[in-house]
């Protein structure tokens, strides 16, 4: 869809909620757990918005992870009602994943926001995989955005050192295409292994850091890591003070970028008294902004995220919202609007909400 976006001149701070947008699968479907970290664009094809979605359904094998995929029926009304699931994403070779794929970024022109890019004919996605009990990232091209999707067997992005800021894990990716450069610009979460001497408020939280990668089908390489531009506060009252989760980019309108990231204020606790939980509630949506033109560095949370947990009203409480406000996606449409898809429930039950607001 060809988009007349000019860039945000500030984020939007009247929103409006919408709903559950997509609800859990039937008892049994792939998605009948969770539905949730969208990343969704305009599928030329189709004509229509297609969503990559994380999706979980618990059975003999425990939590089992995949990535979905749901088209709109609209280009402008996204809400609930309009968007039909069509199944997990398809493979052409299943067998070099290296674990059960989530958490998926579809490579986007960061100019045009949820706009795929095409590079060298192919589309690019992006995966979360483990690798032994550690995240990493795996890459997949394909002809369309319905795929089927090529994987790449070696891991773009895996942990750093055991004393690095993302020693444990890599992940939550999104990935941007810059067409100037000839170069995709990833943005990723590390999670250390061990205590992180600048962090004294949050020594186990983990922080965004931006990669540059060259997407190749002839000659794949691995992503080259740069310095964390977004890591814990050391100011133990603000909504980052615990850990940072993935961003998305928009331009701004006056120079440089603004980006919608996740983060929480509670610390996590080290990785021996607990290992799976890096996460802790709550996890909060918000901004950041950086004047530089190319965004690996001068990034700055706002102050305040888009909503706290405490702040959800009642009738969003009764219909599943709350404990966290996960991975928040945003979506513009021609209408003018922003929509923000995010995950919202308890653990392992999370479904996907969003709220809206005129830009």
């Amino acid at each position: 869809m060809p988009s007349s976006f000019q860039g945000l001149t500030q984020p939007p701070i009247s929103w409006h909620r919408l709903g559950c947008v997509l609800p859990r699968g039937p008892v049994g479907s792939f998605d009948s757990a969770v539905t949730g970290d969208p990343c969704i664009v305009w599928d030329q094809q189709l004509a229509q918005w297609r969503m990559f979605y994380f999706a979980m359904v618990h059975d003999h094998r425990g939590a089992v992870c995949n990535i979905g995929q749901a088209v709109c029926r609209s280009a402008a009304d996204v809400g609930p009602g309009s968007w039909e699931k069509i199944g997990p994403v398809q493979w052409a070779n299943p067998r070099d994943l290296l674990s059960n794929p989530h958490k998926p970024a579809v490579l986007i022109d960061p100019r045009y926001p949820n706009q795929p890019a095409l590079v060298d004919n192919r589309y690019w996605l992006l995966a979360v995989v483990l690798r032994g009990c550690k995240k990493c990232v795996q890459a997949a091209s394909g002809p369309t955005l319905a795929g089927p999707w090529q994987i790449q067997p070696k891991p773009i992005l895996e942990p750093g050192p055991a004393d690095a800021f993302d020693g444990y894990h890599a992940e939550t990716v999104t990935a941007w295409w810059f067409p100037d450069r000839q170069s995709a610009l990833l943005f990723y979460k590390g999670y250390p292994l061990h205590a992180q001497p600048d962090q004294p408020r949050s020594p186990w939280g983990s922080s965004n850091a931006p990669a540059l990668w060259s997407p190749s089908v002839s000659s794949p390489q691995p992503a080259q890591k740069l310095s964390p531009i977004l890591k814990p506060s050391s100011d133990p009252s603000h909504w980052t003070a615990g850990w940072i989760g993935g961003l998305q980019l928009f331009p701004a309108r006056a120079g440089g970028w603004f980006g919608l990231f996740n983060a929480s204020p509670t610390p996590p606790v080290s990785v021996e008294q607990e290992k799976y939980m890096r996460e802790p509630a709550p996890s909060l949506g918000g901004w950041a902004h950086t004047p530089q033109a190319w965004p690996i560095s001068g990034w700055k949370p706002l102050d305040e995220p888009i909503e706290r947990i405490a702040s959800i009203p009642p009738a969003a409480l009764q219909v599943g919202e709350g404990t966290n406000l996960w991975r928040h996606h945003a979506l513009l449409t021609p209408d003018g609007k922003m929509t923000i898809f995010y995950n919202t429930g308890s653990y392992g039950r999370e479904q996907m909400f969003a709220r809206q607001a005129s830009l």
